[in-house]
């Protein structure tokens, strides 16, 4: 995976070649990443990244995400959906945001990419997913309402509830209060923009 081939651009988004995914994020190069988070008009849902992720285990990140390899149009990262998760859709079932950029710089690495970010109506039960758990080992959920107060800094814990799943196929009740330790370390107000968006162009 570290081999992987992506395109690389500079700060106005303009491609000058590509690099390993190793590359990019040892040398802090500009890169593409897809988003594609679970809605709906009371919820909106975060993935539990497994505990053998190299990068951030165990924290709670967006519900389906990933790097686009170089030969991928945007709309091929629809695929994550379906490898994470188990859903299948496809790209006329969700809502485009736009793009944004963020960048985290941490001990082990400098992600500076360029976010491409959907948005999918989720009216599903929790049985419709299927983990792939050597990279995600839960979904969780939180109230529109309560998150978006949250990311904007105005409370310091947020109530989630969900499931986490185990090697064996079993899955656990989560139902607990979260800080912002237990997050990634998003650009700041972004999940908040992505809230304000749902409930201002999705569900009215």
């Amino acid at each position: 995976m570290e081999q992987e081939i992506v395109k690389v651009f500079n700060e106005q988004y303009e491609q000058i070649g590509t690099a390993t995914r190793a590359e990019v994020h040892e040398k802090g190069l500009w890169h593409e990443t897809f988003h594609c988070w679970l809605v709906n008009k009371d919820y909106i849902y975060f993935q539990i990244r497994s505990s053998q992720k190299k990068d951030y285990p165990g924290l709670l990140d967006i519900t389906a995400a990933g790097h686009l390899l170089a030969l991928e149009t945007v709309e091929a990262g629809i695929r994550e959906v379906k490898e994470e998760l188990g859903l299948s859709i496809n790209i006329q079932e969700v809502v485009r945001m736009g793009m944004t950029s963020c960048s985290i710089v941490s001990e082990k690495m400098i992600d500076n990419e360029f976010c491409h970010v959907y948005l999918y109506p989720f009216e599903h039960d929790w049985d419709s997913f299927e983990l792939q758990y050597e990279e995600v080992s839960g979904v969780v959920r939180a109230r529109l309402d309560e998150a978006q107060s949250f990311f904007l800094g105005e409370t310091v814990t947020l109530n989630i509830e969900g499931y986490e799943y185990f090697p064996d196929g079993q899955r656990g009740r989560v139902v607990r209060p979260v800080s912002t330790a237990q997050f990634v370390p998003y650009r700041e107000l972004y999940v908040a923009q992505v809230i304000e968006f749902v409930k201002n162009e999705m569900f009215k």
